[in-house]
């Protein structure tokens, strides 16, 4: 008998079964794992082996292909989230959540062909699918938290508060990172430590999350200074300014129409006369929120060296001790 026509009708069943095709009805998913069961059995009969051989190499053969499959489709969905991430084009949270979706359905289909495959196990499996009804009932109770979870998940990709790539703060923990991945289940943030916190999509979907890449990038930093009430108050918000306007990650928010009636460029003001400092503020705009954070230790350090050139001073608590004798 010639191999390749014995194996042949193993690949289309396995196939008919789940792998590339799914046939509806779980009768048809039995009929083909015993025909392939039986061309296995085929094979092993010729070498003299024993009948429950013949199901093992079954057992292998499609976890084998499983295995083969489940590596086609991350390859082929990861390749098409990282052209999208480059071109900026498709929303690249879609597909993870759809790789995992097919993922899911894969295990199942190779799971329900391995449990047909094992003798008296079809007839649990289906008594199980009839009293299926039942089954929902108690399942529904116990994965509550679960199907909360993937609801969630449905959510955030439906209304899209955020997507892989987006930086957020979730409020509630006070927790900030980047969106690395959004499963059934969870979504993964890195953290700026290069840390991952893994929060449950049921959580996160009904949690205050602040976006710094929801519609607008641009991300504006605020920055206080208290200077001496001796110091010379519009030469610090000149010398303030000016450090800001000279900073190559500083970003114009200035409209056409404020640059043409000669709105300055960096936006600094006085906030507070406070007991012992002139509180000035600066308004710090960024592309984005990594340059936000560099512009204001940059400018912090800065300001330091070129009022200490200035003689500007800088305000700090006094304590004046009177001795009464």
């Amino acid at each position: 008998m010639n191999l390749t026509m014995t194996l042949m009708p193993l690949t289309q069943a396995v196939g008919s079964a789940g792998v590339t095709e799914v046939i509806p009805g779980q009768q048809d998913t039995a009929e083909a794992t015993e025909n392939a069961i039986k061309s296995v059995q085929s094979i092993t009969g010729m070498l003299h082996l024993p009948t429950w051989v013949g199901r093992l190499v079954f057992i292998l053969l499609v976890l084998l292909v499983t295995h083969h499959v489940i590596k086609v489709v991350n390859k082929t969905f990861d390749s098409l989230i990282d052209r999208m991430r480059a071109t900026g084009t498709g929303s690249g949270t879609l597909l993870v959540f759809a790789k995992n979706i097919v993922r899911v359905l894969i295990y199942f289909f190779a799971a329900l062909i391995i449990i047909y495959s094992i003798p008296g196990a079809k007839s649990t499996v289906n008594m199980l699918l009839a009293s299926g009804g039942v089954i929902a009932v108690v399942l529904g109770f116990a994965a509550q938290d679960a199907m909360s979870n993937v609801a969630g998940g449905v959510m955030i990709l439906a209304f899209k508060p955020f997507s892989i790539g987006d930086f957020v703060r979730y409020v509630d923990k006070d927790i900030s990172g980047t969106i690395e991945e959004i499963t059934l289940r969870h979504t993964v943030i890195r953290t700026p430590q290069n840390k991952r916190l893994i929060i449950p999509n049921g959580t996160i979907n009904a949690a205050v999350v602040e976006n710094a890449n929801y519609l607008d990038t641009q991300v504006c930093e605020l920055l206080d200074i208290g200077i001496t009430y001796e110091s010379d108050m519009n030469r610090a918000i000149e010398l303030l300014r000016d450090e800001i306007e000279h900073n190559p990650l500083y970003f114009d928010p200035r409209t056409p129409e404020q640059i043409a009636a000669g709105d300055p460029k960096v936006t600094v003001r006085v906030i507070e006369l406070s007991d012992s400092a002139v509180v000035l503020r600066a308004w710090l705009w960024a592309a984005n929120v990594g340059e936000a954070f560099q512009l204001k230790c940059e400018i912090n350090q800065a300001v330091k060296e070129r009022f200490d050139r200035e003689g500007v001073e800088f305000a700090y608590p006094h304590m004046m001790i009177v001795n009464k004798k």
